[in-house]
């Protein structure tokens, strides 16, 4: 292959290692949720069953962070469109040399680390977005609750185009319980189209990792890397991997109550200010979120006014910066300038996500 190994890993925080959002519970949802592990996500279908997902120091050698999923709640009988799969959409434009849509195209090998609490058949594989196609592969966990590092071989896809965008080319999926009815039923070992828009996430084989409260799944060191060889896991600095995680999300934060937030506001109003914020290199204009509105402070000059809304401007953002209107009840003085301040640094935040 004439494809480099410098930045081999097509899965990004395959070490689990950046994580800027908290714990997350879920369950019967039937949603696909970014989690605590940045880049990662968990697609549920509405089961009973129910679970926390967090970054843990439960980590095979080599590594120091996990995924960890803790079942808080069984679901023994799953079925319909019940399901679970833990998952990463990988950009697009990021796997144009895998040559797939054309004859000889790249195949890729995925290994990874996994402690799961259920002995058997696991599955694992690889989905296409634009083309609506899926590989699923089979792997046995040969002992409970215990990390075992497992590799699996993916041919590239003759038939599968994956479109030169910033969107979804494929997505990586580790199943972890569902219904034989819907998304249980897929076929393995074969590049196969999805039937009546359903992605097939595992076979009829998969174990239950949800049917008991008890079990915990674990997951790190993750790869996928072009070749029919599993080779080492490419660790990379901390600042590499943060910096790809914020092309997707980036949560703004201050370490210390009452610190700046945003700096350099202007009031346009006696009751509105507004503020600038440059994140060059997302991969899209981000959707804005903010924690309690009444823990956000302006201050400046003397005054302080506790803010009562935080607006992101979407007429004024882009995928490099954004613009976000702070108001209050009363006492601004138009063109003052202000600092947006915090007045708790769990709740006081700005979260902007163009996840994938």
């Amino acid at each position: 292959s004439n494809v480099s190994q410098l930045g081999k890993n097509l899965v990004q925080n395959g070490a689990m290692t950046v994580a800027q959002k908290g714990s997350l519970a879920l369950g019967s949802g039937g949603t696909t949720t970014q989690i605590a592990v940045d880049r990662w996500k968990v697609a549920e279908g509405g089961g009973a069953a129910r679970f926390t997902v967090t970054q843990d120091t439960d980590s095979p050698t080599g590594f120091a962070n996990s995924i960890k999923i803790d079942c808080t709640t069984a679901d023994t009988s799953a079925a319909g469109a019940d399901y679970a799969a833990l998952q990463q959409g990988i950009e697009a434009q990021n796997l144009q040399h895998l040559g797939y849509a054309a004859a000889g195209s790249l195949g890729t090998t995925l290994s990874f680390r996994v402690k799961s609490p259920k002995t058997g058949i696991h599955c694992v594989g690889l989905t296409q977005l634009d083309e609506e196609r899926y590989y699923i592969r089979e792997y046995t966990v040969a002992s409970a609750n215990t990390w075992e590092t497992h590799s699996v071989y993916f041919p590239g896809d003759d038939a599968g185009t994956i479109t030169n965008d910033t969107g979804e080319g494929l997505r990586v999926f580790f199943a972890l319980y569902g219904a034989e009815a819907n998304h249980g039923s897929g076929v393995k070992d074969a590049w196969t189209v999805w039937p009546s828009g359903v992605i097939h996430y595992m076979t009829a084989n998969q174990v239950n990792v949800f049917d008991d409260a008890a079990n915990n799944f674990f997951l790190s060191g993750v790869q996928l890397e072009v070749g029919a060889i599993a080779t080492d896991f490419e660790h990379e600095d901390i600042g590499t991997t943060l910096a790809k995680c914020l092309r997707y999300f980036r949560r703004v934060i201050t370490e210390d109550d009452f610190s700046i937030l945003l700096r350099g506001g202007s009031a346009v109003s006696t009751t509105a200010c507004g503020f600038g914020l440059d994140h060059t290199g997302m991969r899209s204009e981000p959707t804005a979120t903010f924690g309690a509105i009444n823990v956000f402070d302006l201050i400046g000059g003397g005054l302080g006014v506790t803010t009562t809304n935080l607006t992101q401007t979407a007429a004024r953002s882009d995928k490099n910066q954004s613009e976000f209107i702070a108001t209050v009840s009363s006492g601004l003085t138009a063109g003052f300038a202000l600092n947006l301040h915090s007045r708790n640094t769990t709740t006081a935040r700005i979260d902007l996500s163009c996840e994938l």
